[in-house]
């Protein structure tokens, strides 16, 4: 009798760690590389990739007026990012996308859907919370600025497989105010020959800044490029 338990315990561990073995191999990693300057963007695959705002749908912002009451309108990126800024540049760049959490609980995104045909891609994207970057006109109208000596906001890239219904985070980091930040995510042949859905979504964090302290979350570009 102990030695049929056994049995029956052997292959229950052994049924446990195939499974568990098939979905790691079902979820695939991503590598993230970071990039020392912003790649030339092709446009293949993704519509306005530079989210030149008066493209992308989005108002551009003016001293005075209330992030609340911007909203975007129809284009390629869909979303609630709620302000593009083109009037001046923010840190060297204009036409970006500002996806400013909700709150505490609710984030920000702009989103578009694409088809990738057969073959490999990266995925290119420049990041930043500008939070120090608005001229002083905006920040003397209440936007932007942070208490302290630092902000810091989250930012998460999603692709969704829209075929089976499966979102995978390719990336997902928690950055600071004051420069720029440029990746690039191997997506390699994970989604060739599907649609698919390219998001990026901030999240209120606090990696030593403080919950809730200047959570300005910009996206400059969002491309997919072949390889």
């Amino acid at each position: 009798m102990n030695r049929k338990w056994l049995l029956v315990g052997v292959i229950l561990v052994f049924l446990i760690v195939s499974m568990s073995a098939l979905f790691l191999v079902q979820r695939p990693s991503f590598k993230v590389t970071s990039l020392t300057s912003k790649p030339t963007l092709l446009g293949t695959y993704i519509k306005n990739p530079d989210i030149i705002h008066s493209a992308a749908g989005f108002l551009s912002l003016s001293p005075g007026v209330s992030p609340n009451d911007l909203l975007p309108s129809s284009s390629d990126w869909k979303g609630t990012a709620f302000v593009g800024y083109s009037i001046t540049p923010l840190g060297g760049r204009k036409g970006i996308a500002i996806i400013h959490p909700v709150d505490t609980k609710t984030g920000r995104f702009i989103e578009q859907e694409t088809y990738l045909p057969s073959g490999k891609y990266k995925l290119v994207f420049g990041i930043a919370d500008v939070a120090d970057m608005f001229p002083p006109e905006v920040l003397q109208s209440g936007i932007g600025g942070f208490v302290g000596n630092c902000s810091d906001v989250g930012i998460k890239i999603i692709v969704s497989d829209l075929q089976k219904g499966k979102d995978y985070v390719v990336f997902d980091k928690v950055i600071r105010n004051g420069k720029w930040y440029d990746y690039s995510v191997d997506l390699s042949s994970y989604f060739s020959n599907k649609r698919i859905k390219v998001r990026a979504e901030s999240y209120a964090a606090d990696k030593g800044c403080g919950i809730w302290n200047g959570e300005w979350a910009a996206v400059d570009y969002i491309d997919i490029q072949p390889y």
